[in-house]
């Protein structure tokens, strides 16, 4: 249909828009055709038909000039865009957000992206979702535009995922969703305490990746707990377990202290690999949770050692290897006879240290002045020749070393 030089589509084919679309379409339509038929500016202007041939207008461009009026906008935009233009723009790229609908599942995806989550595992676990619906869900929203996968197989709202509004709706409701099947139900009768993944995968004889996807079904569930969040396969316990939970550090302090000896802080550091730094305030945690206990050692030194609590913490591995015992101030065969003999006659002379174990006096004298500077042995009394007994550093010393060479 035309009006004019101007061509409009039928208004059988206006149905194919937007309801909308179609009315502007109509209503602009109508005017045009009114403006064609009313009188133009050439018939209402007085003197219009006389213009002379000299000042270069014609009637022709006159005509024209009005045409052009009535068909393009003014730079004022009196005129409004041409009907065929109307329907592309409002019909075509019509904003698809203002009715934006998601079920709570989607929602719930859609805001984890938001939060930064990108890893499929993540998002699962922040939407408490199994992997497999978090998937279908991922593929839905990209289908919407709302999320996009990238090349680095990690996903990502879209511009227009991060600014659509929307309205949630309850997802279709399916049986049994929330109760565990078979694998689940052993895996949570395992879970008799917290437990590391690579126990649970041992213990089920399962895969790695099988494990995993029912440890964030169950999740999404509220069945068990991670320990740590960002890494689900480092410690789960069940939903409700009351077990006091060590970071890493801790776990690896716990686990480099002795049961059998005491030792410091700086050979617990070694074995359990963290900061200097750190030690100290590490083994401060544990000593609050009753986990190990101090004493004092040769030279004031402080010493730890685990308690029963700590061996039958969930975290305490066995396996890992122990921080070694501190080094004796004294370490030689010979200084550990003379201690010997100190401590079995409780009281002893020089002379009678000679005698007994066979030493110079000379190389004997010099020996008791070094363990009395190394606070090891005192005299009972200012006398010349006064005995010497041991200190209370010296039996330490000499408990250690009888220890060490038992062991």
């Amino acid at each position: 249909m035309s009006a004019g030089g101007v061509s409009f589509p039928e208004s059988r084919h206006l149905g194919r828009f937007h309801p909308r679309v179609a009315r502007d379409a109509a209503s602009y339509r109508r005017r045009i055709e009114d403006e064609i038929s009313a009188p133009s500016i050439l018939q209402l202007a007085p003197g219009a038909a006389a213009l002379p041939a000299a000042s270069g207008i014609t009637m022709a461009k006159a005509q024209r000039t009005v045409e052009s009026r009535r068909t393009t906008p003014t730079q004022q935009g009196a005129i409004a865009h041409t009907a065929a233009e109307r329907i592309s723009r409002t019909g075509r790229n019509m904003p698809k957000d203002r009715n934006l609908i998601l079920t709570q599942p989607q929602a719930a995806c859609l805001i984890a992206l938001r939060d930064g989550n990108e890893t499929q595992p993540k998002i699962a676990m922040e939407a408490k979702l199994a992997l497999a619906k978090t998937s279908a869900v991922l593929r839905m929203l990209a289908q919407l535009g709302l999320a996009e996968r990238g090349p680095t197989k990690r996903w990502h709202a879209t511009r227009r995922g991060k600014a659509s509004r929307f309205k949630t709706v309850p997802d279709r409701p399916r049986p049994n969703t929330g109760l565990p099947g078979p694998a689940g139900r052993r895996l949570l009768e395992l879970l008799d305490r917290p437990m590391k993944g690579r126990e649970i995968v041992e213990k089920l004889g399962m895969t790695h990746q099988g494990v995993r996807q029912l440890l964030i079904k169950l999740y999404a569930q509220g069945r068990v707990n991670f320990g740590d969040p960002e890494n689900p396969f480092w410690i789960v316990m069940r939903a409700g377990d009351k077990t006091s939970l060590l970071s890493r550090e801790e776990e690896r302090v716990l686990s480099a202290v002795p049961r059998e000896y005491a030792t410091d802080a700086s050979k617990i550091r070694i074995a359990a690999r963290v900061l200097e730094s750190k030690v100290g305030r590490l083994l401060e945690h544990l000593l609050v949770r009753r986990f190990v206990e101090a004493s004092n050692g040769l030279g004031g030194t402080r010493l730890y050692r685990i308690t029963n609590a700590g061996l039958s913490h969930p975290q305490c591995a066995h396996s890992t290897s122990l921080a070694p015992p501190p080094r004796l101030p004294v370490e030689s065969e010979r200084i550990h006879k003379v201690l010997s003999a100190i401590f079995d006659f409780g009281a002893l002379r020089i002379i009678d240290v000679t005698n007994k174990l066979g030493v110079p006096r000379q190389s004997m004298n010099a020996l008791m002045q070094y363990l009395k500077r190394k606070q090891l042995v005192k005299k009972n009394n200012r006398g010349l020749h006064s005995p010497y007994t041991l200190t209370s550093e010296g039996l330490a010393a000499l408990a250690e070393m009888a220890r060490r060479q038992a062991a």
